[in-house]
């Protein structure tokens, strides 16, 4: 088994990428080979630091579109040329 260093240098990772970009080619392997959602160490400081950030997900929650007003007429898609 190898390690996440030595496949990333195989690949031809840039090893003065910032580390967010290393984290998120990671989440993408690891959500690519699993399909499990992980949360980085950067996302997870975000986390700590801003938790009035985090949205609760309740119930799903339908939407809706109200449509009634009135539209602009489209373009007719001629340029004026000047």
């Amino acid at each position: 088994m190898k390690k996440i260093g030595n496949l990333m240098e195989e690949l031809g990772f840039n090893k003065n990428a910032p580390d967010s970009v290393k984290e998120a080619f990671i989440k993408h392997l690891i959500k690519a080979s699993t399909g499990v959602n992980v949360t980085t160490p950067s996302e997870k400081k975000e986390i700590a630091e801003n938790p009035q950030r985090v949205v609760k997900l309740t119930s799903p929650q339908q939407l809706s579109f109200d449509f009634s007003e009135e539209n602009p007429q489209p373009s007719s898609g001629k340029k004026a040329v000047s």
